[in-house]
This record gives C-alpha cells, structure tokens and sequence, in this order.
C-alpha cells in the first residue's frame, strides 16, 4: 500500500483554515494538489521537443564552425561544459569528433535536459552527465572543473536581468580550469527581424506586437568582449565573427519552421489572423536583403555571430 507523507507546516495550516470535521477528508488531496501545482512552462522549455527544427540550423551553423577552430582543441581527455545546452547541438559536433570526451550538459530548462538526454541515449554516448542548471548559476559545479565551458546562443540574453550577462560570464570563469577555454556566442545580426516584424504589423497594425527585448548593447561585439574582461579573463581574450544562418530544404520548410514560433510571436492571434501569418511571413521573408534561394532549391537567411574566447590564465 502507497503511503503519502506531507510536511507537518502544511497539516497545520490547513487545521487552522478549515473546520476538523472537514479536514480529516480533504487533507491529503488538498495538499496534494499543492505539492504538485507547477508554474507554466517557459517558451523553451515547452518547445525543446521541436527546438532544432525552429533554430533551422542558424546556433548548430556557428557551433560547426567555431569548433574546427579552437585554439586549444577539444582532445579525448578534454572535460567539457555544455552550457545551456539546449537539445545537445554542441555536445554533438565535439562527440562526433571525440566520443570519449567527458561533457556535462547543463540548461535551466527540463525539456532541454530531456531532449539532451534522448539524443545522448540515440547515440549512445558514453561519458556524458546533464544538470538543470541556470547559467547565471552553476551552484552545483565546482571551480576549476572543466578544460572547456561552451555557451552557444544562452549567455543569459533575458532583458529583465540586466546584470545577467555578468553572472553567466563569472561563472564560466569559475568553473573553468586554469589554461582552460571559454567561448561564447550571441547574435549581431539575426537579419530575419524585419520579416517577423512586418508580419505582426500587416495583421495587426494599430495593436502592440510581442518581439525579443534585448539588454541594451547585447548584439555588439564590444559588449561580449567586456564582459569576458570583466569576469576574469583580462586581456586573454578576443573576439571575431562568423557568418551563418538559417537553412532550409526549402521556402515552404523554411516558413513552416518559422510559423512554429507562434507561441513567442503571434500567441494570442485568433483563428483568422493566424490564418494569415503564413503567406504574409513568406511575403516578408523574400524581401529580405539576406534571404538566398539557391541553385538545388533550397534557402536560407544569412545571419552573423560573434564568437568570444577567454582563456584562464
């Protein structure tokens, strides 16, 4: 027989709220559907499941490059950080290349540990651990653990934390060993912006559109630079940027890919402006000085990045 044990400060308050006669019934469901009440999933999280697909390869085209060309090179002895790993991208390239390599996949977000984990167990890593951590702070990480701490497109962009950044910066250079690797990537120009701009305007001209807020400066190279100075780094670090972008089979692909981001974009449209998104995205997609429809049919939207190193000293 299951046995439910409930902590004595709930039992109690829930005495002084309701009469005894009643709580002798009602006690055990009541507390339990305290115990498992949740808070509402954050955008990544509830779309890790079909992340890759809507990130149309613009995070895993920086990573593949960036990762050929380390100054100090991921070796099988390497102890490598995934941080905000997101669905493993990262984490693939380097077991692609090392399998035995030791990685630690860490993101604040379950369904990104999930999704993490399935692609691990598919291609049946070996040495390889995961941590619901939030990059801001990676309590359960101890100094001077890993060789490389990679953080791909999740340095801590959220606008309602200005001093996130900084946080995250702190802590790669905490938990990376002396002549270890750091490398974080942002995006300096998404370039498809003003397609998903427009769209929300076409439909909606007169009512405020949901877009990105950014931390002032975010995008710039010279924000990235100070804030790995600032961490620790010093003068051992730099920055350069890499051209990439979203890629798809197809046009049609490419904007079914994009129409998944209904939750962050377009949540509250009713049937008939939803009904509407797809053709005027399109529309707004092909006007784009960075859009490139190529010789075997398929299409992309060039995007930049900039890729900052530090080395621990």
């Amino acid at each position: 027989m299951n046995q439910h044990f409930y902590p004595s400060f709930l039992l109690q308050m829930l005495k002084t709220l309701l009469p005894f006669q009643r709580f002798s019934l009602i006690s055990k469901q009541a507390i339990k559907t305290m115990a498992t009440t949740t808070k509402p999933k954050t955008f990544h999280d509830a779309n890790a499941h079909k992340y890759d697909r809507m990130a149309s390869g613009c995070t895993a085209s920086i990573a593949e490059q960036f990762l050929k060309n380390l100054p100090v090179p991921v070796a099988e002895e390497s102890v490598v950080l995934d941080n905000a790993c997101g669905t493993g991208l990262v984490s693939q390239f380097i077991k692609d290349i090392c399998p035995d390599v030791h990685i630690t996949g860490a993101d604040l977000a379950p369904g990104m540990i999930e999704a993490y984990e399935a692609r691990a167990k598919r291609n049946n890593w070996n040495n390889t651990s995961t941590s619901q951590l939030d990059c801001r702070s990676l309590n359960t990480l101890k100094d001077n653990t890993f060789t490389h701490v990679i953080t791909n497109f999740g340095f801590a962009p959220d606008a309602s934390d200005p001093d996130g950044p900084s946080k995250a910066a702190r802590e790669m250079y905490r938990v990376l060993k002396p002549g270890g690797l750091c490398v974080i990537t942002t995006w300096a120009e998404r370039n498809f912006d003003p397609a998903i701009i427009n769209t929300s305007l076409a439909i909606r001209p007169d009512k405020p559109h949901g877009y990105w807020e950014s931390i002032p400066d975010y995008h710039k190279g010279h924000f990235l630079l100070k804030e790995l100075e600032d961490a620790g780094f010093g003068y051992n670090c730099s920055i350069s940027s890499v051209q990439g972008g979203l890629s798809a089979v197809s046009f049609e692909v490419l904007v079914d890919n994009m129409c998944e981001f209904r939750d962050m974009f377009w949540k509250d449209y009713d049937t008939e402006e939803w009904g509407r998104v797809r053709g005027v995205l399109g529309a707004e997609l092909k006007k784009l000085k960075a859009f490139e429809k190529r010789e075997d049919g398929s299409v992309g939207v060039e995007m930049v990045a900039w890729v900052g190193m530090g080395w621990k000293i």
